[in-house]
């Protein structure tokens, strides 16, 4: 039995016209593009989704196999979102987050997906942080990749994304703490951030999962 195509000889394949291609390589990563979106602009997540995919086609010759295809893919998204962002302005950012706290066509649908409180509490909280330390939490816990990784998506050293990641940490310890009073939810929380941070995993996965 021959091995699975590689992600990158799917990109090039699809580049070349070929749809079987094109299918299989979005299935292997529809869900996490599409979450990475999710949180941060939920009216433009499928759209963006459908953009990077199409970029990351355009933009093969710049593929570097050293950062690994997640990489690129990820890092193409994240360019896609900061040009949104700025577009959007901090305005409507600000009105889009604060509706995110209630049901809402914005409400995104990792959300709606969150069974658990606590899951819930730890969404919204993730929603206040800034964009690139956003990315770095769900990243690293969401995709599993490595502090590397991550600093190839966002262009910057592995010490820094480890230093993002600690003050990542640190203001969604505040935001739950704000968030909520004290007794059983805060203290899930604050007691086990780490676990409940990976537990939104496949949540996300599923929420986003292709229809």
């Amino acid at each position: 039995m021959s091995e699975p195509a590689s992600d990158y000889d799917l990109l090039v394949a699809w580049r070349q016209g070929d749809p079987g291609a094109a299918n299989a390589l979005t299935s292997r990563h529809y869900a996490s593009i599409r979450r990475f979106f999710d949180l941060k602009v939920t009216h433009l997540a499928e759209d963006l989704t459908q953009q990077t995919f199409l970029a990351a086609v355009e933009g093969v010759d710049r593929y570097r196999a050293e950062a690994g295809f997640r990489a690129y893919l990820f890092g193409i998204a994240r360019n896609q979102l900061l040009r949104t962002l700025r577009k959007q302005g901090r305005h409507e950012q600000a009105m889009r987050f604060a509706s995110a706290a209630a049901p809402s066509v914005a409400t995104p649908l990792s959300l709606v997906a969150a069974r658990r409180e606590e899951q819930q509490v730890l969404l919204m909280a993730l929603a206040q942080l800034p964009t690139d330390l956003q990315i770095v939490v769900e990243l690293y816990y969401w995709e599993g990749m490595s502090s590397a990784g991550i600093g190839a998506v966002l262009e910057t050293n592995p010490s820094t994304i480890t230093t993002r990641l600690a003050r990542a940490r640190q203001l969604v310890q505040q935001h739950v703490a704000e968030m909520t009073r004290p007794g059983r939810v805060r203290d899930s929380l604050l007691t086990d951030l780490e676990g409940w941070q990976r537990s939104l995993g496949p949540l996300t996965a599923q929420a986003n999962a292709r229809r």
